[in-house]
């Protein structure tokens, strides 16, 4: 690896920027900060710390969290570091670090499948430190959507390097944190069926997290309350799309609550269906993996989910928006893709940030969009395993 002062010059510039941009955008209050992560800090503090983890949600007024106790491990954490500080710029400065953590995976990503290309590998850096949809993420919204996807993309990164045991573990923690994590599931399977991953680390998966939920369980939460968790998030919402453009976005938000129950189940059975038939598709068709290959397949298999699930989120296809960029420096017009995901989500972050007045026919024009960039997606995908196409490595 040959590195020069300019390109050191170059990622610390990056660096300082990067963070002046976030700072920039510290004092914006989001409804979900307002009305979520701001009580999720009120409650820490009264109940004194670590007593948090033993309130149950949802039973009282004394709790309102509803995420996977992981986040609440770091709310915790920032009960007892507040020193007077904004508890907002706390929640915010979390996600932002791990922007960095993603930003800078991506460049070791980048790094691995450009043929180890400094350049390429600081322009991703550089990429991902100004992208709307991760900046927004973080410094605006204060979400932390960055915290499960730096986990995932380590994940990736060990799969590209071949170890897996580490790839799975990382894919554990970030599953343990949000259970989005599933969308980088279908990439695992395809990778097992086609032996380039071993299934058998899998096992990380329950083991991290039943071992993360330990001390909320001693500070007195119940175990059925734990392993709960996700599933009652996804009864949480009944709506078809929440503000993500997919394929819900046609049908009327006025359905009945009871028949957008059922759709929902529908839709998930047959999002399992098309999956099934891409697998078996893969696992049936003799190819060679390359690094482009998978990058392309993250990319289709993430956005797909989102697409085709029920009750998504605008920020869901945080993952796929973020590994485009890989896609981009692979090939110029993988730059296409990336800057119209970027484009439509700064859209639909737009509508809900800062109250854009996109209206929900707008919505199915994203949506149209999207499918194009899915349909992009699939094609250039199957290019590469009809013509086996090569990547250096």
């Amino acid at each position: 690896m040959k590195i020069t002062f300019f390109d050191v010059a170059f990622f610390a510039v990056i660096f300082a920027l990067g963070l002046i941009f976030r700072l920039s955008l510290y004092d914006v209050v989001s409804g979900d900060y307002f009305y979520a992560f701001a009580d999720w800090m009120k409650e820490c503090h009264q109940a004194g710390g670590f007593a948090y983890l033993g309130i149950k949600p949802g039973v009282s007024d004394a709790s309102t969290f509803d995420y996977n106790c992981m986040f609440q491990y770091i709310i915790v954490l920032l009960h007892y570091i507040g020193g007077g500080i904004d508890d907002m710029y706390l929640v915010k400065t979390v996600s932002v670090i791990f922007d960095y953590v993603c930003a800078i995976t991506i460049m070791r990503i980048a790094y691995n499948v450009t043929n180890r290309s400094v350049h390429k590998a600081l322009m991703a850096f550089a990429a991902v430190m100004f992208l709307p949809s991760v900046v927004l993420n973080s410094a605006a919204w204060a979400q932390n959507d960055s915290i499960y996807t730096a986990f995932v993309l380590l994940s990736l990164l060990h799969i590209i390097k071949g170890k897996d045991n580490r790839a799975f573990i990382y894919f554990a923690l970030a599953y343990s944190f949000k259970q989005q994590a599933i969308f980088f599931m279908p990439f695992i399977i395809i990778m097992w069926l086609k032996n380039k991953v071993k299934i058998r680390y899998i096992l990380w998966v329950p083991v991290i997290h039943v071992v993360a939920m330990v001390p909320a369980a001693i500070a007195g939460r119940k175990w059925g309350d734990l392993l709960g968790i996700y599933g009652n998030q996804v009864k949480m919402f009944s709506s078809l799309t929440m503000n993500y453009p997919s394929i819900y976005t046609i049908l009327s938000s006025e359905n009945k609550k009871g028949t957008r129950q059922v759709l929902v189940s529908a839709a998930t059975i047959a999002t399992v269906i098309i999956f099934g038939i891409i697998a078996y598709y893969s696992y049936k068709k003799a190819y060679e993996i390359t690094y482009k290959h998978m990058i392309t397949l993250v990319l289709f298999t993430a956005e797909l989910c989102c697409f085709c699930l029920p009750a998504m989120h605008e920020r869901y296809g945080f993952l796929p928006e973020i590994l485009a960029v890989v896609y981009a420096v692979l090939s110029y017009k993988g730059l296409t893709i990336c800057t119209a995901l970027q484009v439509l989500t700064l859209m639909t972050y737009s509508r809900y940030l800062f109250k854009s007045n996109i209206t929900a026919s707008n919505l199915v024009v994203l949506s149209m969009v999207m499918l194009g960039i899915i349909l992009w997606l699939g094609y250039d995908l199957y290019k590469q395993m009809s013509m086996g196409e090569r990547v250096n490595a």
